[in-house]
Order: C-alpha cells, then structure tokens, then sequence
C-alpha cells in the first residue's frame, strides 16, 4: 500500500512540475485559474505524502516490543 503511495504521488508530483515548468517556458505565463489547480494540487499532494509518513510509522511504532 504504501509503495502505491509513495508511486502515485511521485508521478503527480512529476506531472505538476512539469507542468509549471512548461508554462514558465511559455511567454504567456501563468492564468489565475492555473495558479489555483496548481495550489491547490501541491496542498493535495503533500497531505498525500503525510498521510503516507503517518501510516509508516504509526506502523513502525506498532513493531516496537512494550514491556
């Protein structure tokens, strides 16, 4: 599950950034609109990849001996 994760947001944040990086490339430069997905999709992808840390070591933690 977590390899998922961890794959999905990679290709997301690939895509994201190759993203921004064609439209700085383009001479008309980012729309309003475009600034807000873009926002808005990086907010997503690092609530995704915390999600992904928490449930690695809360399972991490759950591996610990208790005494």
């Amino acid at each position: 599950m977590n390899e998922k994760l961890q794959m999905a947001t990679t290709r997301a944040y690939l895509k994201l950034s190759n993203k921004v990086q064609d439209l700085r490339e383009n001479e008309d430069g980012l729309e309003t609109a475009e600034k807000v997905f873009l926002v808005v999709g990086s907010i997503i992808l690092a609530a995704a990849v915390i999600a992904g840390i928490t449930v690695w070591v809360n399972g991490q933690i759950a591996l610990l001996p208790t005494n």
